[in-house]
């Protein structure tokens, strides 16, 4: 649903100025505190003071859209000149707030020209169901007219890095709003529709760098009037007088977004928008693989960009189609391998990269077959290779390399190789490690070998200290090494089964199921017991079974355990929670209790907890009850949330003295 609300200056049977004048019905609670800041007007400082209808139909339109409080709001503001009082400055402000699946598939720029626009403010407004956008703009008119303009593009460009970059505010600066407001259809229509929907926007502010939107346009005479140094971009590009904005500059993604419009290739703004979609802020990665689909030349660095959005789900078919492995460097190739839906595609992009592999010796990790008479004769050399291993993807490769020829594993020397290359001897000079270095061994390792190479590894971070730890384990290397961790002796190394722990436990919670996993497969570990002793007290039926889950929490993580435990039990009832409070010891109770107090934001939640305290008295939640009371409206409100227990009532009115 979308509701319409007007702001004019007017006289009402309650008073008289700007304010309210027509709402659709039932409006959410809030809401028009909630649009308030976004409402309001003033003409440009070249406007006639006294302007006739003519003069006004000239001033600037303002048609504003942002994302507030989960809704959509656009805005559209114009100068009425008089109000009631035949004064003029009046303005009509009318808005439109709408749950976001009523613009679900558009950009908030296409209502520049609605339907349901007023030009004067209404008696009364409907609610409005599936809006329907304007027909003033299209990419096929849009790429005309920028065709027409002088050189559009290298500006085209600026904006567009700075929008997909995260760049500060955009203003841009013309006589014409609706000039500005095609910008922002270009834009917009450059962009995928889930990123244009996050775009906040105004075709006219009189004060642009205050403005509360991202992209803002003003007027000259606006601008001029104005003492700032912050940046702006003047249309049309190319004005006399006027520098060119814009040095055509950017990124991938806006260098060939600016391209499509300029041959005014649809199909390609289509395709780049269809892969940007794939993964939140992948605009390069997005430009990149549709390079590579066109045939186009990228530049190797770039090309890993392409290979993590391969391996995003739900890759157009398309994609794959315009892939032949044959073409691809190995990186790209192998992506294909792992990610086509094609079966024979799949085939040739692993025929492919093995070939690659054998004739490069950087690529052994992925070496194809190779058939080799008499491979322990091979034993000798290849351990004398994983001594003297200097990186770890080195040592992984050569595990690989023995594996595809057939020699028997080399474990001890593997482990010895990993733990000094964690852990150099003192007086060692050699290369510092990086995390993605730990993830490209795990990944890397042959089958049967990842057990001594673990070893190894977990050996040397755990008698390398914690600032070693902290610079090698990485969210990405944990997980890495949380998939394998039976592999791991993590039963001597409990300094890095903890920061595993940590580091799942700070990205998916104490309880949540990449941490529960782990904390199952490190039989004997403290913390990981502890956790895993009080999973499940938030769903049991039994206080005196939680009270006991709940004792039997220790460890380094038994903190965060408990504010987890806390957290989940806030859904659970009152009266459940202030049976479980009365059965702990006083530490763990008052633990819990803060945690309440300190995430109790909703007047639901405290409420609840007020049932919390008057169940289980004497505890640190009788103060704050009386802190809470200490307001008489909050005293009668709760009062009348305990209408049905008068015993509860009673309880609230002896607590609070």
């Amino acid at each position: 649903m979308a509701w319409q609300f007007h702001y004019t200056s007017a006289r009402s049977a309650t008073r008289s100025g700007f304010q309210f004048t027509a709402v659709s019905p039932d409006p959410p609670p809030g809401a028009e505190a909630d649009i308030s800041p976004y409402l309001g007007y003033r003409p440009p400082p070249d406007a006639p003071p006294s302007p006739s209808d003519a003069e006004l139909a000239d001033l600037p339109v303002a048609l504003g859209y942002d994302v507030v409080n989960g809704r959509a709001l656009l805005v559209r503001s114009r100068y009425l000149g008089k109000d009631y009082s035949g004064r003029f400055g009046n303005f009509l402000a009318h808005a439109v707030l709408a749950d976001p699946a009523e613009l679900e598939g558009y950009r908030p720029i296409e209502f520049w020209q609605a339907p349901f626009w007023h030009e004067a403010p209404a008696a009364s407004l409907p609610a409005l169901h599936d809006p329907l956008p304007g027909d003033a703009f299209d990419p096929d008119s849009l790429g005309h007219w920028l065709a027409a303009l002088p050189d559009p593009y290298p500006l085209l460009t600026t904006l567009l890095d700075a929008l997909t970059t995260g760049q500060e505010r955009i203003i841009l600066v013309s006589p014409d709003a609706g000039e500005i407001a095609r910008w922002i259809a270009v834009l917009s229509y450059s962009l995928p529709v889930t990123a244009a929907a996050a775009l906040s926007f105004t075709t006219y502010s009189a004060d642009p760098v205050a403005s509360p939107h991202r992209l803002v346009g003003t007027t000259p005479d606006t601008w001029a009037s104005l003492r700032t140094d912050h940046p702006r971009h003047v249309l049309p590009p190319g004005r006399s007088g006027e520098t060119r904005p814009g040095t055509g500059e950017g990124g991938p993604f806006a260098r060939a977004v600016a391209a499509c419009w300029r041959e005014r290739d649809l199909e390609g703004l289509d395709a780049l928008a269809e892969l940007a979609e794939l993964n939140a802020g992948g605009y390069e990665a997005a430009a990149v693989l549709l390079a590579i689909c066109r045939g186009g030349e990228v530049p190797p660095a770039r090309r890993a960009a392409a290979v993590r959005l391969l391996g995003e789900p739900h890759v157009p078919g398309w994609v794959w189609s315009r892939l032949d492995p044959r073409d691809l460097d190995f990186d790209v190739a192998a992506a294909v391998h792992r990610h086509s839906p094609v079966k024979d595609q799949v085939a040739l992009a692993a025929y492919h990269c093995a070939r690659l592999a054998i004739n490069i010796p950087d690529l052994r990790p992925r070496l194809g077959e190779i058939t080799v008479s008499a491979p322990d004769d091979l034993a000798p050399a290849l351990e004398r290779k994983l001594a003297s291993a200097e990186t770890l993807g080195a040592l992984a490769g050569l595990t690989s390399v023995a594996r595809e020829l057939g020699v028997q594993v080399l474990g001890p020397q593997a482990q010895r190789t990993a733990f000094y290359l964690v852990n150099p001897r003192p007086g060692e000079e050699r290369d510092p490690l990086e995390p993605g270095d730990l993830v490209e061994a795990v990944r890397g390792v042959a089958d049967g070998w990842r057990p001594p190479l673990l070893a190894g590894i977990c050996d040397g971070l755990e008698r390398g200290g914690a600032a070693l730890r902290r610079d090698l384990l990485d969210s990405a290397t944990c997980d890495v090494l949380a998939d394998v961790v039976e592999d791991a002796p993590m039963d001597r190394c409990p300094e890095v089964a903890l920061h595993l722990l940590r580091s799942l436990t700070d990205r998916h919670g104490v309880h949540g199921e990449p941490t529960v996993a782990l904390a199952r497969r490190l039989p004997g570990n403290t913390a990981a017991a502890g956790l895993l002793a009080a999973e499940g007290v938030p769903d049991e039926r039994d206080p005196k079974e939680a009270a006991r889950a709940l004792g039997q929490v220790s460890g380094a993580l038994a903190t965060h355990t408990v504010r987890s435990v806390a957290d989940r039990l806030k859904r659970r009832s009152p009266v459940f929670r202030a049976s479980l409070l009365k059965l702990l010891d006083r530490g763990l109770r008052d633990r819990l209790i803060h945690r309440w107090i300190e995430t109790a934001d909703s007047r639901g939640d405290r409420f609840e907890l007020v049932g919390v305290a008057l169940r289980a008295p004497g505890t640190p939640l009788d103060a704050w009850v009386r802190t809470q009371t200490a307001k008489k409206l909050t005293l009668l409100q709760l009062e009348a949330y305990f209408r049905d227990d008068q015993s509860l009532r009673a309880a609230l009115r002896e607590l609070r003295g």
